[in-house]
Formats: structure tokens, C-alpha cells, sequence
């Protein structure tokens, strides 16, 4: 599912007129998908509606949902909130709605009548401004966003609630919280990324004639992954095989103190289908590892040169590689991972402690020769840019592009939504010149999975998919989408409170089967 920003919906737009459709019956239409929404889910007839209406086309689309209810027996009554409508369209509208009985203010001759208004309403329609609104609320706007927000009744916002920026989510000041939204077309950005998620509320798209053609061909930077991304694992296995058509990845992972995080990435990575695992781990450590592992071989690590030189054979061998799951991170597991970064000529996928090596020194990315792909947490990224959490957590869609555009890497920023960002170069079959790098949000996972070794069975998950020649770019795509919908499984089996990462592995062999009978 496409998610378009302000530039592409208007591309959208405008590509739509020159197919056959024109501005005028894209708002007609605009205006009759909410009026429809309303008159499903309230009851209009006799009730006090109140339109909040802006000086653009979404006040445009404020005035055909006006004239509509009030047809539909509704008692309207339009706020205009700043001033007079400056576009022919919306002109053209208010003249229609003048024709009738409904009732009209203005902010700068009637504050007093809109106070009474918004007490009085019985369901409130936000049309104030669209996905174009850049900056803070004007002041003498904002004690009515304020006494809208304190409002007990229903909120609609047309297409995204006023003072939101369509394109970040991010809000510099007061801004319209709304219980429903009716957008057009396709989703924008400002729906899927918190805080700005929350007042949205309930999110409904809405058709309004623009030819789905037009939708397909509209080029875009940010993606709703769905299920058709798991097509790669429905191919069935071919009967004249063995485990050396299924890939080898070398995993180096764990250490004294730290069983869990390269147990769970082995056992999904296994789970996932890889034909041989080679767990890489420090030779005081094996007996740990033995005794919960079965199906991986082993390597056993000395310390300094021997054990790289060990290591740099094993990845000869290897289709994929995986690193830094409960690892530990002191020098020489420092010195180890920036070797594998230069050395390997299969993709090589860095979490946890592989992640926290990098942040000593980012630009060590730039020495890879083969696809990288980062799995950090908010914390890890954090670390890796020298910012805090709550920075990455207010800016996760800009820090993704930008770090992609910045480093040979696929970045997997996990947390609510996990979002995969993708360079275009790994998407040569898909890229355009529009575009620098592709963003995917995840639709799929719970808080449940909030706990330690979650991110180990993903780790893992996708670092299989990669070993077994699924493009890498594919491989953490399906991976994250895979991990949250047996994540979602579990949350309805266990509860989110008392799911386990380990649940998580349990539940990947009835999805494969259900992949598999498809």
C-alpha cells in the first residue's frame, strides 16, 4: 500500500486531471466519502454539526460535506476560521452553501458565537487545513483548537487533523485531535508515526475516483508492506536438493553470559529454512551453546589472530553472515566485526553488538564490499548518530532515509511499526531518479514482543533469508513482516503480557505451512 507525502499526493492529483478527472469532482467526492462516513456511524438528522473550515481546498471539502448534511436534515453551522476561501473551487462551494439555510461565522466577527457553537455541537468536523500545512497555528486560531480538543464529541478530520504536518507527523504547537479520520486516495505519512498517529484516531481511506491506473503508476518513497511480500517463501522446494541448495550462514554470536541471544538466532535462523548454520563462538563457550543447540555445526574461536583467521575461512564458505547477537563488544570483538565488514562477499547482517562495534566507528560501513543490512533498536541508533532515543523515536522516518542515503546499508529502525530503509541502488529493478532510497513500514507486531531476545529471533530470521539467495533488501522486509505476524499470533494464543520470544519460534512452522499451501 502506497503512503504518499504532500508532493506526490499533488503528482497524484494532477496526473488524475490529465487522465480525465478534474479538481471539481475530486472534491465533490472528497466531500461525499465523509458525509457517507458520518451518516454510517451517527446519527445526523436534527443534530448540531459544526464544520471547521480553512481558506484552501479543504475548506472546499468542508462546504460539500455542509450542503450534504444539511440536505441529509442535519442543523450546520460553518466556522470560518480564516477568513474568506482563496481558491476558485472552494469559492464556488461556500456560494453553494449560502444558498441555504445553514448558518455561517467568521473567527474575525463572531468568536463569541463559535465559543457557544462548539458547546452546543453535537459532532465537530475538522476542514481546516490539509497535508500542505507547514509551520504553528496562527494565535488567534488556537483557544479554538483548544476548546475543539475539550470538546466532548465526536471529532472528524478531513484527510489529517489541522496544525499536523502531513509529511512528519510533527506538530509545533496546538493542533486538532480528532477521533476519525477520512483521507483520500491513499494514506500520508502523518497516520503511521506517533504521536501524531494517536490523535488521528480511527483511519479511513476513501476512494474518490482517481483511476487506479493513474494510483499504480504514481512513483512513491514510502510503502505499507502486505502480505504478497512473503511470495518468495511460497515457491515450493524442488525434490533434487540437499542442504547445500538452502544456503550456509555463518553466525557469529554470543558468549560467556550471554546463551540466550545466540541460541534464539541460531534456532530461527534454522526454523527459516537455512541449509547449514555455523555458529562462531569463543571455544569457552561451547559447552553452553551445545547443550541447547543441536542442528548447528560449530566454530570455536581462539582469541586474536588464529581465531580471524579461522573465522575469515568459515565466511569463504558462507552465503550469508550474521553478527553481533549477545557477542559482547570489547576490542577484540571491535577489531572482529570491522574485519568481517571488509572482508565479506556475502550480504552480513549487524544487530546488537555488531551494531554497537559500528557505533566506535561508523564510517567503517563504508568499507563494506558486500550488502549490509542494520537491525538497530531506538537505543542502537541512538548510539550510532550520537543522539538520544527520544530524538530518534520524534524523527524515525527522516533518520532511516537519511541514514541509508548516508551508508551502504539496509537499516531496520525496529520499535512500533518497525520501518526498513532501503537504498535505491539495491532496488535497481524498482528505483527511479525521483527517489534515493525506499522506505517500508511494518504493519505487523505487538508490544508483547518488547522483550529481551525478540530482536535475536529477527536477527536471525533475516539473516536466513538472505543465506538462502532471497535478495537482502527482500530478506528484512519479509523478515520484519514474518516476525510481527507470529508475534501477533502469539499475543492472541499467550497475551502480550506473557508472550515469549522463544513463542515466537513455535508459531513460525504454521505460518510456513499456511505459505505453503497457498
Amino acid at each position: 500500500m502506497k503512503v504518499l507525502d504532500c508532493r506526490e499526493t499533488r503528482e497524484l492529483e494532477q496526473r488524475a486531471v490529465e487522465y480525465g478527472a478534474n479538481y471539481a469532482d475530486l472534491m465533490e467526492m472528497a466531500g461525499a466519502a465523509v458525509t457517507c462516513f458520518l451518516r454510517k456511524h451517527f446519527e445526523i438528522c436534527g443534530k448540531q454539526i459544526l464544520i471547521l473550515c480553512g481558506k484552501g481546498n479543504n475548506g472546499g471539502d468542508g462546504f460539500v460535506i455542509a450542503y450534504r448534511l444539511w440536505e441529509a436534515g442535519a442543523k450546520v453551522t460553518i466556522v470560518l476560521l480564516d477568513g474568506l476561501p482563496q481558491t476558485e473551487l472552494a469559492r464556488q462551494r461556500l456560494a453553494n452553501v449560502r444558498s441555504t439555510s445553514i448558518h455561517t461565522l467568521s473567527l474575525q466577527d463572531d468568536e463569541g458565537e463559535i465559543d457557544a457553537a462548539i458547546l452546543q455541537a453535537d459532532l465537530i468536523v475538522d476542514a481546516i487545513y490539509g497535508i500542505g500545512f507547514r509551520g504553528s497555528v496562527p494565535e488567534a486560531m488556537r483557544p479554538v483548537f483548544f476548546a475543539v480538543n475539550d470538546a466532548k464529541v465526536p471529532v472528524v478530520a478531513v484527510d489529517i487533523p489541522s496544525g499536523l504536518n502531513g509529511d512528519t507527523g510533527r506538530a509545533e504547537g496546538v493542533h486538532i485531535k480528532a477521533d476519525h479520520t477520512i483521507t483520500f486516495s491513499t494514506k500520508k505519512p502523518v497516520h503511521f508515526f506517533l504521536p501524531a498517529k494517536q490523535d488521528c484516531g480511527n483511519v479511513l481511506l476513501a476512494d474518490v475516483g482517481i483511476p487506479e491506473d493513474v494510483l499504480r503508476k504514481q512513483e512513491c518513497g514510502l510503502e505499507v508492506v502486505e502480505r504478497f511480500f512473503l511470495n518468495p517463501l511460497t515457491v515450493p522446494r524442488s525434490p533434487e536438493t540437499n542442504k547445500g541448495s538452502y544456503g550456509r550462514l555463518l553466525a557469529v554470536c554470543g558468549q560467556e553470559g550471554m546463551a540466550g541471544a545466540a541460541v534464539l538466532a541460531v534456532k530461527a535462523a534454522v526454523r527459516c529454512g537455512t541449509g547449514l548454520v555455523d555458529l562462531a563462538l569463543p571455544k569457552s563457550f561451547y559447552p553452553v551453546a551445545a547443550s541447547h543447540l543441536v542442528e548447528p555445526i560449530f566454530t570455536l574461536l581462539q582469541e586474536g589472530r588464529e581465531g580471524n583467521r579461522l573465522l575469515s575461512e568459515q565466511l569463504a564458505k558462507s552465503t550469508a553472515c550474521l553478527v553481533g547477537c549477545g557477542m559482547g563488544c570489547g576490542e577484540s570483538e571491535r577489531e572482529r566485526v570491522y574485519e568481517l565488514i571488509a572482508q565479506s562477499r556475502v550480504p552480513l547482517v549487524l544487530d546488537a553488538d555488531g551494531i554497537n562495534a559500528v557505533a566506535q566507528n561508523i564510517d567503517i560501513l563504508k568499507t563494506a564490499r558486500a550488502p549490509l543490512i542494520l537491525t538497530p533498536h531506538p537505543g542502537e541508533m541512538a548510539r550510532l548518530l550520537g543522539m538520544t532515543a527520544q530524538e530518534v523515536q520524534k524523527n524515525r522516518l527522516e533518520i532511516a532515509r537519511s541514514f541509508v542515503q548516508q551508508y551502504p546499508a539496509i537499516l531496520v529502525l525496529k520499535g512500533n511499526q518497525t520501518l526498513i530503509a532501503v537504498p535505491s541502488r539495491e532496488l535497481s529493478e524498482e528505483s527511479t531518479s525521483h527517489f534515493t532510497s525506499k522506505v517500508y513500514i511494518n504493519p505487523t507486531g505487538n508490544p508483547g514482543m518488547a522483550k529481551g531476545g525478540s530482536g535475536d529471533v529477527l536477527a536471525g530470521m533475516i539473516a536466513a533469508f538472505c543465506a538462502q539467495g532471497i535478495k537482502p533488501w527482500q530478506a528484512a522486509v519479509l523478515g520484519v513482516y514474518l516476525h510481527g505476524l507470529a508475534g501477533d499470533r502469539c499475543a492472541k494464543k499467550y497475551s502480550e503480557r506473557a508472550m515469549l520470544p522463544t513463542d515466537l519460534l513455535e508459531e513460525l512452522p504454521a505460518l510456513f505451512l499456511e505459505l505453503e499451501e497457498r
